[in-house]
């Protein structure tokens, strides 16, 4: 039975430069079906595919089976990895056949592996066997076919059952990984399988043969010479007892679905030399490897057929250099039991071809993560089942969320892999609200982008924003709106830093006209303003003063009385009749008795606790007008058409969107404005069911961006409550929900138990939310650790469902892509979109502005008085610490002015005012886990002027400050963990912790002390030489430029990207112990300063071995970019990398060399501006790599 050995590499060219692709697959913990295994090899067999050619070939047969290639690689090293994957290659080139063939494979690989393997497609450029290495430094292992008899490879080896169900069996495979794992050199195996033949024929023939006695050549001649030993008929044969077992195993076996094996391993030591005495001899050497080896897959032979592991070395007839050609040029070997060579004496009947059924193969192929052990765990890294995807429902109950619709996601299979349909909450289930946890970074944001966008074309009413988190999220909305509808008609956008929406807070004419009873109304308003001063000073402080709160309930229900009072007026107003009051005792007239009778009473009090009272009233309200953005919003009442007004009744029923973001106010003036447009929202609401007999309204969404700051309230629990009625869906989004329970255990409670769909990453768990989501077939616990494995950009999700069906259980989702129009999606705006982009934008900005809006263009104080709560003079210290100008901390502490202490809100423990007296205050009555990272405040200021000099200077202490603070950051000064991490964190942050308003760091720009480096991927400041002499930072303080210094004139910008770059030097060549690199030194020059390089790995020689370029795009680039890829080539580094900031950057950057002013192309080629720079396929001496400084320091960087 001696064939041809075929190599399935068609091309006879060196393949070591072509990669291949190949799928991936990532084990879990759960256990491999052996009977599953044995059917899908069956399908497996019948894979094939057609072969072009001439009409004769097509005419009789062009159909081919492919060979499928089965890998383990290691890398080797001391922590050596092991990567598992699955090929296919056949006997054309054509890409499209491959790719269909792997589709197909990938479909069955599916159903033989659990639901919780991982699958992803890969390309296999390299491997860790194409490193030269010398001759002796190379062993390899062949599995080879050992029978007694020649057709003994008809009988049986060991089935994959057999080592499931032996609990002191090791599964043949799980050993190679273990064996692999445990060795510092690199090692492929290599496992070839090849449909073969049917051979029934063969077997039915064997099988006469051992009836009678005639299967050995010797009973043969016997046969010949003597006659047949026996004469009986065949049916009375009486069968040697010799022959049954070979007969039991051969009808056995599945002649029709067999495969030839060729299983092999190869393993190399890179630093080996010719010199055997280069090693250490205690070290394990390729040989010694190899011997290991040979023995793991023994256990796979049974009675006739065995599996022999023959070492090959470089003293073998066969060398492992030709055991590697076979692997790189993927050969199979044919059976070859029956030849000249294996009769001879003493030979060993034995070939390079195993033939294995499908009960049989999966010893050599399939990996079963159950059977690992703690080392090939370690190495092979399965995915645990914590972290697989829950068990998707029946599709039966998922076709509800498909179509139009809030996107949520894409449904995850249990390997990760995404569904190409999204998954939508249709419009008939959002009045019953959405929860979405997630942290910082999670993905969140543009989740909810991408919702909001389907949402917009699935629903008729309109759509509401309200972002406090100052990041731009609204305006990458505005992007993601224009290039998908290609217009922003219908939108309107509220910079509430510089335009507030113009609403009529005391105001309740519409709620007249619209048929509300008065009382409803006024109470509404007394209602929501109260909370609205509770948001401001804080639950526990406002109710301090017992009676404070009535007696302003009484005061504005006075301003409204139908006889005395008005249907609107300002909040001027309202102060000016309760300082009337206190300063006459007499109280506003009204028609209501008894509200006559209580204002009277207050009146009554002895004069000493009328003024308490008063006073108490005094100090709450005029929490209102010492924001002056607040004060200008209370304070506006329209009197007529040309006074700007947005009532919200004239755009809900539209197919508007409103954004609304407030990321630069006080966290008082969020929370306050908030609230007054919920407020202003209800009423609209409450008008519409009013006028309308209709019951179906369009549906109204409101989106609520760190939503904790207000769900606890009741105006947000009535907005919950009446949804059906009102027709409104709310999208509370916030970081993590213990921020919520914190504020208000009953309101947490409440919101579990009004919101219907809870979207969540991975957040910090609380026995609420784990019972919330825990069913029958996941406990509370079980939910617990599956929020904690949730990968960033996975999200758990629990549905409702229609009336009278059965909601789906909770499973995961994978965020949909990047929207069009996303800077760093892959259909960002060009040029022509951009510019026309921004016409629109400001189209918007002005309508809003005009329509809707009150433009603040009041520009700050001069004063530099009233910094928290006391006035600034001559005998106030140093600004050195940031406590009395910020407008952020967390809410277990507060800041006490006068001791210069940090007090425990609890307990009142007084901490000192740094990083650790703010940590251990925190920790004090909370934890750390229960914080938002952004409300810790950096602590040091350290402005280095004198009170004298602070009062000469033309600007406030508050902008001196921040000039300071930005300062400080750009040299890197602060702590990344809580204070501020320059590579992620955007400096609105420091806007708000030096407590200085838009308009006042707008004058900073303006006067040129301060420049705007960015706003994406992050808002980023930098202090110029005139800011520097303002605050008098001197060229000598901080660090100066020079040998691995920055530079006082380098933007903060740049400053990010040179420390991402240092990060990610650090994480991939010095921690690789592969490279050469020993150290990561920035600001590199050389001896001479010829060269200048933002940052260079050296060897332990000093010699430059990886080099980086922070490339900030500027007016010179045609000719600085050629410059510093000829900087860069002159070290002739193993990897020369680039940082840039965007896409757009990349390709400028790539166009630059390609085309540059003098001298030839750096590189040969540019790429399609849709492509992403990490697929740029560049290896110059001067450029290896390109990518953004968002891709690298959040997919790169671990």
């Amino acid at each position: 039975m001696a064939t041809d050995d075929i190599s399935t590499n068609s091309s006879d060219t060196d393949t070591d430069d072509q990669s291949s692709e190949y799928i991936e697959i990532t084990p879990s913990d759960d256990t491999v079906d052996p009977d599953t295994v044995a059917r899908h090899w069956k399908r497996l067999h019948n894979l094939e595919y057609n072969v072009d050619g001439n009409w004769l070939t097509t005419l009789f047969n062009n159909t081919h089976k492919p060979t499928l290639e089965w890998l383990l690689v290691s890398d080797g090293g001391s922590d050596s990895s092991v990567t598992y994957y699955v090929g296919v290659t056949t006997e054309t080139q054509s890409t499209e056949t491959t790719d269909s063939l792997l589709t197909q494979l990938e479909r069955i690989l599916r159903g033989l592996f659990p639901e919780t393997y991982e699958f992803k497609r890969t390309q296999l450029v390299e491997h860790p066997l194409d490193q030269p290495t010398e001759p002796e430094a190379c062993a390899a292992v062949e599995f080879c076919g050992d029978v007694d008899r020649y057709d003994d490879w008809q009988t049986q080896l060991t089935h994959l059952a057999d080592f499931s169900d032996d609990d002191t069996a090791r599964v043949p495979l799980a050993a190679v990984v273990e064996t692999i794992a445990n060795q510092p050199l690199p090692v492929v195996y290599q496992a070839l399988v090849y449909p073969y033949r049917d051979w029934r024929g063969d077997a039915s023939y064997r099988k006469h043969q051992l009836k009678n006695g005639e299967d050995t050549a010797t009973q043969r001649a016997a046969a010949t010479l003597f006659g047949p030993t026996t004469t009986e008929t065949p049916e009375n044969t009486q069968i040697p007892d010799s022959a049954k077992p070979r007969l039991e195993e051969i009808d056995a076996r599945d002649a029709r679905h067999t495969f030839v094996v060729n299983a092999r391993a190869v393993t190399t030591d890179p630093a080996t030399v010719a010199d055997e005495n280069s090693s250490k001899p205690s070290s394990p050497t390729p040989k010694t490897v190899a011997q290991e080896l040979s023995t793991t897959l023994s256990d796979v032979g049974h009675t006739n057929y065995d599996i022999t592991g023959v070492v090959r070395t470089p003293d073998s007839k066969r060398t492992p250099r030709d055991v590697l050609d076979d692997v790189r040029t993927q050969t199979v070997h044919q059976p070859d039991y029956d030849t000249l060579r294996t009769r001879l004496p003493w030979t060993p009947t034995r070939s390079k071809a195993i033939i294995a059924d499908p009960q049989e193969l999966g010893n050599f192929t399939v990996l079963d993560g159950s059977a690992l052990t703690t080392a090939a765990k370690r190495a092979i890294d399965p995915t645990l089942g914590e972290r697989t995807a829950q068990p998707r429902p029946p599709a039966s109950e998922l076709t509800h969320y498909h179509g139009a619709g809030l996107t949520l996601g894409h449904p995850l299979t249990q390997d990760g892999t995404p569904d190409d349909d999204a998954l939508v909450l249709p419009p008939s289930l959002q009045p019953l609200h959405l929860a979405w946890f997630g942290r910082t970074g999670s993905g969140k944001s543009t989740s909810l982008i991408n919702a909001m966008l389907t949402n917009h074309d699935a629903t008729d009413g309109a759509d509401i924003l309200i972002d406090p988190k100052g990041d731009g999220m609204p305006v990458e909305y505005l992007r993601a709106h224009y290039a998908e509808y290609g217009t922003l008609e219908n939108v309107y956008y509220f910079d509430c830093a510089n335009v507030l929406p113009a609403l009529s807070f005391f105001d309740i004419r519409d709620q007249l006209d619209a048929g509300i009873d008065r009382t409803t109304a006024v109470e509404d308003v007394v209602d929501h303003y109260i909370e609205i001063l509770q948001g401001i000073m804080g639950r526990d402080r406002f109710e301090q003063a017992v009676r404070s709160p009535d007696i302003i309930r009484y005061l504005v229900k006075a301003l409204f009385d139908p006889v005395h009072g008005s249907d609107a007026f300002s909040h001027r107003e309202f102060q000016h009749i309760t300082g009337r009051m206190h300063q006459t005792r007499d109280a506003p007239p009204v028609s209501d008795p008894d509200l006559q009778g209580m204002l009277a009473g207050v009146a009554s009090n002895s004069q000493r606790s009328f003024d308490e009272l008063m006073q108490g009233v005094a100090n709450r309200i005029e929490k209102v007008p010492i924001d002056d953005r607040l004060g200008r919003l209370f304070n506006h009442v329209p009197e007529d058409d040309m006074d700007p007004e947005l009532d919200f009744r004239k755009l809900i029923d539209e197919d508007a969107v409103i954004l609304i973001d407030t990321g630069g106010l006080r966290p008082e003036s969020r929370r306050a404005i908030t609230l007054v447009l919920l407020s202003k929202l209800w009423s609209a609401l409450q008008r519409r069911t009013r006028e309308s007999d209709s019951k179906e309204h369009p549906l109204v969404n409101l989106y609520l961006e760190e939503a904790s700051q207000v769900a606890a309230t009741g105006l947000m629990t009535d907005l919950l409550a009446q949804s059906r009625s009102f027709g409104l869906s709310v999208t509370l989004s916030m970081q993590f929900p213990a921020q919520l329970r914190e504020r208000s255990r009953e309101a947490y409670a409440e919101l579990l138990n009004n919101v219907s769909t809870i979207v969540t990453g991975n957040v910090a768990v609380d026995r609420d939310l784990a019972r919330r989501l825990a069913t029958a077939d996941m406990d509370a616990k079980d939910v617990g650790n599956r929020l904690r494995a949730l990968r960033r950009g996975q999200w758990l999700v629990s549905l409702p469902a229609p009336f009278n069906e059965s909601e789906p259980r909770p499973f995961l989702v994978g965020s949909a892509p990047l929207p069009p129009g996303h800077p760093d999606g892959d259909d960002p705006l060009r040029h022509a979109g951009q510019t026309a982009f921004d016409a629109a934008f400001d189209v918007v900005r002005d309508r809003t502005r005009l329509d809707y809006g009150l433009e603040l263009s009041a520009p700050e104080g001069r004063s530099s008085t009233n910094l928290t709560t006391g006035e600034f003079d001559g005998s106030n210290p140093p600004l050195d610490t940031a406590f009395p100008l910020t407008n952020r901390l967390p809410d277990a502490i507060t800041y006490d002015i006068g001791a210069h202490a940090l007090v425990c809100e609890n307990c009142e423990t007084r901490y000192d005012p740094t990083q650790n007296g703010i940590l251990r205050g925190i920790q004090c009555c909370h934890s750390l886990a229960e914080i938002d990272r952004d409300d810790i405040p950096v602590c040091d200021v350290n402005l280095k002027l004198s009170t004298a000099e602070r009062r000469q200077s033309e600007y406030t202490d508050r902008q001196l400050a921040f000039l300071q603070v930005v300062y400080n950051a750009h040299q890197k000064r602060y702590d990344t963990e809580w204070e501020y991490d320059i590579t992620r964190d955007s400096m609105v942050r420091l806007i708000e912790y030096a407590g200085i308003e838009r308009d006042a760091v707008d004058e900073l720009i303006d006067e040129g002390l301060l420049n705007e480096d960015c706003s994406h991927p992050y808002k980023l400041y930098t202090v110029t030489p005139k800011g520097r002499a303002e605050i008098q930072v001197g060229h000598r303080e901080g660090i100066a430029h020079g040998d691995g210094r920055g530079d006082l004139s380098e933007s903060s910008l740049h400053v990010a990207m040179v420390e991402v770059g240092r990060q990610y030097l650090e994480q991939a060549f010095v921690e690789n112990p592969e490279s050469e690199a020993a150290e990561v030194v920035t600001y590199y020059s050389d001896e001479n300063d010829d060269h200048r390089l933002d940052a260079v790995c050296l060897d332990e020689n000093g010699k430059v071995v990886v080099t980086l370029e922070a490339e900030r795009i500027n007016n010179d680039r045609r000719r600085a970019i050629p410059e510093d890829f000829d900087k860069m080539a002159a070290f002739d580094p193993e990897a020369a990398i680039w940082i840039v900031r965007t896409r757009d950057d990349a390709h400028d950057v790539v166009e630059m060399l390609n085309d540059p002013p003098e001298g030839d192309p750096r590189v040969e080629k540019t790429y399609s501006r849709n492509s992403p720079p990490q697929r740029f396929s560049i290896d110059r001496p001067g450029l290896t790599e390109i990518g953004t400084m968002r891709y690298i320091r959040d997919t790169l960087l671990q």
